[in-house]
């Protein structure tokens, strides 16, 4: 039988051993951790959220244009029809519902009914010159109306528009000093108001009493 020299280097395989002493029991250890189900799950969804937001905002400036520009062009097929709006909301009053019917540098921005008592017929429009103009109509220009569209307003001038009696005003609102031409007719009021000039707000008021003449 042979000694095993002494220089011969010990082959065997060090195993750590567990904490109950058994080496197969053993804790491994690694720097790096695999991916979970439930981490990618999570990191698809957060990709797919980001992309479908970067989308979103790139259609919305591409449709509506960065900020509020009122003179933007909006597209023909986005065009408000005023006075289909107008047909629909005759159905729910008692007085004319008015439709002006305007030249092309006029932009319609909205048209609704209010149907609170008192009911109003609500259309907000851009100038040619790129204004605010808003028309409002109910049963008649109350004082009311008045001191809410057009607060501290003053009458500049008594004047007749397509047989209606009707009053320039002035005053202060939202914007600065707001213009308007206040018509009281048998069965219907009308205020155009903005911060337009006082030919502008009659434009639309000639047009508005035209509508429902």
């Amino acid at each position: 039988m042979h000694a095993q020299p002494e220089d011969s280097p010990d082959r065997s395989v060090a195993t750590a051993a567990a904490p109950d002493g058994d080496p197969e029991q053993a804790p491994r250890t690694s720097n790096y951790e695999l991916p979970s189900r439930k981490n990618t799950s999570l990191r698809n969804m957060t990709w797919a959220l980001g992309i479908m937001m970067a989308v979103v905002a790139l259609f919305a400036v591409a449709f509506f244009g960065v900020g509020n520009d009122l003179q933007r062009e909006v597209p023909e097929n986005s065009r408000l029809d005023v006075a289909a709006s107008a047909e629909r909301a005759q159905a729910e009053v008692d007085f004319p519902v008015a439709h002006p019917a305007l030249d092309e540098g006029w932009t319609a921005r909205s048209a609704r009914l209010d149907g609170a008592d008192p009911a109003a017929w609500t259309i907000g429009y851009t100038s040619p010159a790129g204004h605010l103009v808003s028309l409002e109509e109910q049963g008649e220009v109350t004082p009311q109306l008045l001191s809410a569209q057009i607060p501290g307003s003053t009458v500049q001038e008594e004047t007749t528009i397509s047989g209606a009696a009707c009053q320039v005003l002035t005053g202060e609102g939202e914007g600065g000093t707001q213009n308007g031409i206040a018509c009281q007719g048998e069965d219907f009021g009308i205020l155009v108001h903005g911060t337009a000039d006082p030919e502008e707000l009659r434009t639309v008021m000639e047009a508005a009493l035209t509508s429902i003449g």
